[in-house]
């Protein structure tokens, strides 16, 4: 079994080993070593990368059957043979950020318990997001903020943070989700946080609280009883600080206004524009009157019914039912209307009085565009395909002759 050299010095970042196996994953050439540095993902911690003799490690697994650590090449077919000494280098930007967010995590949890007597039931961290999963759910902004000082406190006290292995009549005081698949250690792993917490963990972490920086929540959101909160630490919250920041001057630049007032101008901004939406849609509403009027005014009359065909670049849909639905409330007319663009769109619609199916119409038409549709005998729309004016013309046209 590789011996897991990462458990006793989550800071060193070069070494060398001996490969004792080549093997595949998932089709990609693989390496076992005597030891290794490299974390694999596990415990909701992800993996390092890094190289082995310059040739990139893209993951890092622990094999069900027997616990060995592969390391995932880059390079297929591998150009390594078995008991060959290697040089092997850790993505220390990756793995250190690994170690601030998961020591925070750590803290983070024990400050809900200390505070809301709320425990975590499961952690994620990916490149994205940092988030834990609470048996509580209906939180408290004070209860949020609370915790969150707390783990602040603890990070700034600047605690020692150390691993020891502890037996299984050892463990009082310890929290522990879950023992792990594999037992690799020779008792359990017991993460302590000088005067404030023990974990089992198998993980990596910093060293003193210190190297954290800074913990800040920055969402939470409820599911079902319980609450998922999302986090930053360290590297990860100075840069979530920094974009919003740097979105916050922006806005009050184009605002010509200070931080605190944001929130009010938004506010009216809001409503003013809910005002506005509101005025427009009642005089788009009108105009589409006077448009329906205008049609029909000038629209001939054969076969017993008044045919209107019209073709349009780029106007709404929206609009363009609503015309439709304007010119047919009437007796004895049929609308067949079109919008080019790049997501041509057809409406075909007729008055209730009269019997032509509009559904198989319009089927057809859009599909002379490439473009799928279909409706009632009375109403139907589609498209989705890019057309020009004269294109969509030319199938209203065509479908115009079938009436």
């Amino acid at each position: 079994m590789t011996e897991r050299l990462y458990y006793d010095n989550a800071y060193l970042t070069e070494f060398n080993a001996t490969i004792t196996e080549i093997t595949t994953h998932n089709d990609q050439a693989a390496l076992v070593l005597d030891q290794t540095y490299f974390y694999p993902s596990s415990g909701g911690q992800p993996h390092d990368t890094g190289t082995i003799d310059n040739i990139k490690v893209l993951d890092v697994v622990v094999r069900d059957e027997d616990a060995a650590i592969l390391h995932i090449l880059e390079s297929t077919p591998t150009p390594f043979a078995e008991n060959q000494h290697v040089a092997a280098v850790i993505d220390w930007q990756r793995r250190f950020d690994h170690m601030q967010q998961h020591t925070g995590q750590h803290i983070l949890t024990q400050a809900f318990i200390q505070t809301a007597d709320a425990k975590t039931v499961s952690f994620h961290l990916s490149p994205e997001s940092v988030t834990i999963d609470l048996d509580a759910s209906g939180l408290t902004e004070n209860q949020l903020q609370a915790a969150e000082a707390l783990a602040n406190e603890v990070i700034q006290s600047n605690k020692t943070v150390t691993a020891v292995i502890r037996q299984a009549d050892e463990q009082d005081g310890v929290r522990m989700r879950k023992l792990p698949k594999h037992m690799v250690t020779d008792g359990l792993r017991v993460l302590e946080i000088e005067g404030f917490d023990k974990t089992a963990c198998g993980g990596t972490h910093v060293g003193r609280t210190g190297e954290i920086g800074l913990l800040k929540i920055i969402k939470t959101e409820k599911r079902g009883d319980k609450t998922r909160l999302e986090f930053r630490c360290g590297g990860r919250a100075l840069s979530d600080y920094g974009d919003k920041h740097r979105v916050i001057s922006e806005m009050t630049a184009d605002m010509n206004c200070r931080f605190p007032e944001v929130p009010e101008l938004v506010n009216k901004l809001r409503d003013e524009l809910k005002t506005t939406q509101a005025t427009l849609k009642e005089l788009r509403e009108q105009l589409v009157e006077y448009e329906a009027a205008r049609l029909l005014n000038e629209a001939k009359t054969n076969n017993g019914f008044t045919l209107i065909t019209a073709s349009f670049d780029g106007r709404d849909t929206g609009e363009l039912r609503l015309l439709a639905s304007r010119l047919t409330e009437g007796e004895n007319v049929v609308a067949l209307l079109g919008t080019a663009g790049e997501k041509a769109h057809l409406i075909f619609s007729r008055s209730a009085n009269l019997g032509q199916n509009m559904g198989a119409l319009l089927k057809e038409a859009v599909g002379q565009l490439g473009g799928r549709g279909g409706g009632q005998p009375a109403f139907a729309q589609g498209g989705g395909v890019t057309a020009t004016v004269g294109q969509v013309q030319a199938v209203i046209d065509q479908a115009a002759t079938r009436l």
